[in-house]
């Protein structure tokens, strides 16, 4: 099977790798990323990891920044792929999407038609599921609304980040991601996206980095793992801190009044107390809970969500 595949994140980098290690089966005609950043004040040039990992393995690496290109669209379409596979990369326009024979597929971490959007993990959490998900679908003109090949549940405790749950799909996705193309060869039926249980995970926005305690516990736990990294922040003694935290408990406390007890930063909420390990303030390293504790501050001194 003739492949083009598309991605821009590291969570891509699994699944390319096992497609290149199954040469016998399939051919990787190309890795479509986007152009190379300009940052910092140096505008030094940043080469994304799937474009490195492509070189370093004698892949060829188109990066596009206008799918308008002619000579790009072209280019696509003289590698006679018999499929396109995108994973963590743009929305695909229909005159690229059509190219292959076969169609084009995506891997989305839910199990839609749950959380279509651009941050379905990180929502996920935040509601508090204890379940994530993979499906793979064919693109369609509507994000993330196509036909389904094959989709996964996958279950998670109270307490997983949302870095180690990408890092563990990412982990699982390649073996999928097989299973998916082995299904489309044998023409297994497809299954249209249900009208009912249709959730939307938007992209998350800077305003919800910053936490707030008039909430309960439970709730600011979810939204904390959900956003780490890279991390929620509060404000203490007038300064910008992260809390990293793993668990929670229905004790009472007064909303931002802080507690050790066995080495653990207990702080209150608008009901329940978030129990905290970890602490960063800004442009510091990440403190124990213990180290934090040490400080000595004022008995008066809170934790709020703003100065």
């Amino acid at each position: 099977m003739n492949i083009v595949f598309f991605a821009n994140g590291t969570f891509a980098i699994p699944s390319l790798d096992i497609l290149k290690k199954n040469s016998k089966y399939f051919s990787i005609k190309a890795v479509v990323t986007n152009v190379d950043k300009k940052i910092g004040r140096g505008q030094k040039t940043s080469e994304s990891l799937i474009s490195k990992y492509s070189k370093k393995n004698s892949l060829d690496v188109i990066k596009i920044k206008d799918f308008n290109d002619k000579y790009f669209i072209n280019n696509l379409k003289k590698l006679n792929a018999d499929i396109f596979v995108v994973i963590s990369y743009r929305i695909l326009p229909e005159y690229i999407y059509n190219i292959p024979n076969l169609g084009s597929i995506n891997l989305h971490t839910s199990v839609l038609p749950e959380y279509r959007g651009a941050a379905p993990i990180q929502r996920s959490i935040m509601d508090g599921k204890n379940y994530l998900g993979l499906t793979s679908f064919f693109l369609n003109d509507n994000i993330d609304e196509g036909d389904i090949i094959m989709s996964k549940k996958v279950p998670i405790d109270e307490y997983i980040t949302y870095g180690e749950s990408f890092e563990f799909l990412s982990i699982i996705a390649p073996a999928f991601l097989i299973e998916t193309l082995q299904n489309i060869t044998k023409k297994k039926k497809v299954q249209i996206q249900s009208n009912k249980n249709i959730t939307y995970a938007k992209k998350i926005n800077k305003k919800e980095y910053c936490l707030s305690l008039s909430s309960n516990a439970k709730s600011i736990h979810n939204h904390v793992r959900a956003l780490t990294p890279p991390g929620c922040h509060i404000f203490f003694n007038n300064k910008k801190i992260k809390l990293f935290n793993k668990f929670y408990n229905e004790d009472n406390m007064t909303i931002g009044s802080y507690k050790y007890i066995n080495e653990k930063l207990h702080i209150g909420c608008r009901k329940g107390t978030l129990i905290v390990n970890e602490l960063q303030f800004e442009g510091k390293k990440i403190i124990s809970a213990k180290d934090f504790n040490n400080m000595n501050f004022k008995d008066n001194t809170i934790f709020k969500s703003t100065k």
